[in-house]
């Protein structure tokens, strides 16, 4: 059950000495935000709020802002607001990625000017799950099934352990004020579509799915931290040059490992799917790109170049 007890144990076990910090809230109106900026409240706790106005839904986008700028003018929390002008929404891009983008960059920027220490965002435990099935659909290796990692890099997600049912009760009890985005009913996203009609079934199957799910995403991460420390090993051993954006890995040490860390290597260049095995099993001469890296086999090595921006 979320409450304001369990919230403080939650955001101490991200960052012990929380009283002392100063937080950046990602607040959209939504109940996920709307809950959490009402917790950090009522803990008392150093916060500002910042909130996107993408201008994508008409009245609707507008409503949102009057809602999360009343709350924190009632409360005399900081608000920072960036608005989307016509000329910044894209065009044959991802709405979501560029979206993504534009957040993340006003979040930074915020933090720098401010002092900050920490974002917060309001992701749960059903994000978790939409994650997961995201990512298992695309082939992921353990670091993708281990789901959203609740710190990281001087990001916190303290509600990742609560359900989405557990905030709405929460919002109800408390009588937080909130705004439900409509559009998440369409299923035009991969997202939606896992959320509005794979998640009722498997909820429906095994009505207790989401605890479960908790109790295998927590196995998973202790999974991934264990690989994760036999890659770096490995990859310590096979790395031959390092010139920073490029580096050289010993390719015949490499395929010389075990199976199973050699395709995590492989991951680790942004290759996943069948574009792993192709990487494993080229010939001499072949380049391949992945969004992170472009790569050049050899018949000992493995030249590597990061792209610029990654």
């Amino acid at each position: 059950m979320l409450s304001t007890v369990t919230f403080r144990e939650k955001i101490q076990n991200l960052c012990p000495d929380f009283q002392k910090q100063k937080f950046l809230l990602a607040v959209s109106g939504g109940p996920d935000s709307m809950v959490l900026a009402d917790l950090f409240l009522k803990c008392g706790l150093h916060f500002q709020a910042a909130h996107i106005n993408y201008r994508m839904r008409d009245d609707d986008s507008e409503a949102d802002r009057q809602l999360t700028e009343d709350f924190c003018s009632l409360n005399q929390i900081p608000f920072h607001l960036y608005t989307v002008s016509d000329e910044e929404k894209p065009a044959g891009k991802s709405i979501q990625l560029w979206a993504r983008h534009l957040r993340y960059d006003f979040f930074r920027k915020i933090m720098a000017a401010e002092g900050i220490d920490f974002l917060v965002t309001a992701h749960h435990l059903n994000d978790e799950l939409e994650t997961f099935l995201i990512n298992l659909s695309r082939g992921s290796g353990i670091a993708g099934l281990s789901g959203i990692p609740a710190q990281d890099n001087h990001i916190l997600r303290p509600l990742l352990s609560s359900s989405k049912k557990e905030i709405y009760a929460y919002a109800e009890t408390e009588n937080i004020q909130f705004r439900e985005d409509l559009s998440n009913q369409k299923n035009d996203y991969l997202r939606n579509a896992f959320r509005n009609k794979a998640v009722p079934v498997l909820q429906e199957i095994v009505p207790d799915f989401l605890v479960q799910f908790s109790h295998s995403i927590r196995n998973l991460h202790e999974a991934d931290d264990f690989i994760q420390r036999n890659v770096r090993a490995l990859y310590g051993e096979i790395l031959k040059e390092n010139l920073g954006e490029k580096f050289i890995l010993d390719k015949q040490r490499l395929l010389a490992s075990d199976p199973f860390l050699i395709r995590e290597i492989i991951r680790s260049l942004g290759f996943t799917g069948q574009e792993t095995e192709k990487v494993i099993h080229a010939e001499n001469g072949k380049f391949f790109r992945s969004k992170s890296h472009e790569i050049q086999i050899t018949k000992k090595d493995i030249i590597c170049q990061k792209k610029l921006g990654k």
